[in-house]
């Protein structure tokens, strides 16, 4: 029986169209063009934004989670474009690398459970600013009766994910290492919102900016549920492909001048074939689909092999990465891993 090879199709960004990063953004592009063609009346923002006190109150519960797909529009196109594009592309730039190294299935589970956790968040700051009135009434950020949309908190929740597995990978902006970023940021993002506080209370005035027109808190239980939810699949959710990558000086100790780690020897008989298994296998773990994998697999496979006991192969032992049979190996892993195969 003829099978689709899946290998073979259109690709946006290295990744199939219906692989779970493209289709977050198409989704979150679909919503915002709804809206534009809405011409910024509010209709869908009323019912799907997250207005807190529709949620307390009308019980509209799903805002907590739909908020996330809507975007701002209103005024003039470009204004109404910085929105969405500054999301879509905090959200492809780390995504991206986060799907390759734990799948795009998991990469949407992450991306949505941390949707939601900036939801809850929004909805407890607010309510509870709102109880205490420590939040003016006049104010458009985490307040209790106005909307919040945006999808900062998803993109927090996957940078925060990033941090986790790149924790020493470097930002242009903010310019410090991943692991430092997403708190650098919501904390710039709860100084803000403090300095404005200050103001209204000192001059009974409520200043708008786009920086105060950010709901911090939203990126906080992003960033809080974003790293909850990657633990969480790294301990009940199977084995997650640890980062390789060359360490190139470790930190001094006191009293002790920094120690230079060099790369390793060129002349190396097994680096070329150490690369070459490297970069097969970081193109297998950047695919969730079983039948892709295996039609990448199969016609690369070596013949008359005297293959190790299934339990001795490990794709990150340098034994295994020096072998020239790894791709036979990995193939019998992933039939045990999918018998339907």
């Amino acid at each position: 029986m003829a099978k689709r090879n899946p290998t073979s199709g259109p690709k946006l960004f290295g990744f199939s169209l219906i692989h779970p990063l493209n289709l977050v953004l198409f989704f979150n592009i679909f919503v915002w063009a709804l809206l534009m063609m809405e011409g910024g009346r509010g209709i869908i923002t009323y019912f799907f934004g997250l207005n807190p006190s529709l949620v307390v109150e009308k019980k509209m519960y799903w805002q907590v989670f739909t908020y996330g797909f809507l975007h701002v529009v209103g005024g003039d196109f470009f204004s109404s474009l910085i929105h969405i594009g500054m999301n879509m592309f905090g959200l492809f730039t780390v995504g991206f690398w986060l799907c390759r190294y734990i799948g795009g299935w998991k990469f949407l589970s992450v991306y949505l459970l941390s949707q939601l956790g900036g939801g809850l968040f929004v909805l407890s700051f607010s309510y509870i600013g709102w109880k205490t009135g420590l939040v003016p009434e006049n104010s458009i950020w985490d307040s209790y009766h106005s909307a919040t949309v945006g999808a900062s908190g998803g993109v927090f929740g996957v940078l925060a994910a990033f941090s986790l597995m790149f924790p020493e990978a470097r930002f242009v902006f903010p310019p410090v290492r991943a692991k430092f970023a997403p708190w650098v940021l919501i904390g710039f993002g709860f100084s803000v919102d403090a300095y404005y506080l200050l103001q209204f209370y000192s001059s009974g005035i409520m200043s708008q900016s786009f920086l105060g027109m950010m709901s911090n808190s939203g990126h906080l239980g992003g960033a809080v549920f974003g790293l909850c939810s990657l633990l969480g699949l790294q301990k009940f959710g199977g084995k997650t492909k640890t980062p390789i990558f060359v360490k190139r000086w470790e930190k001094p100790k006191e009293n002790q001048e920094r120690v230079i780690v060099r790369p390793k020897n060129l002349e190396d008989p097994f680096e070329t074939q150490i690369r070459k298994n490297r970069e097969l296998l970081s193109q297998l773990y950047g695919i969730s689909d079983a039948m892709e994998k295996e039609n990448i697999l199969s016609p690369i496979q070596a013949e008359n092999t005297n293959l190790c006991p299934p339990s001795d192969y490990n794709p990150e032992d340098m034994f295994c990465l020096r072998c020239e049979w790894l791709q036979n190996c990995e193939l019998r892993k992933l039939k045990k891993e999918h018998p339907e195969l």
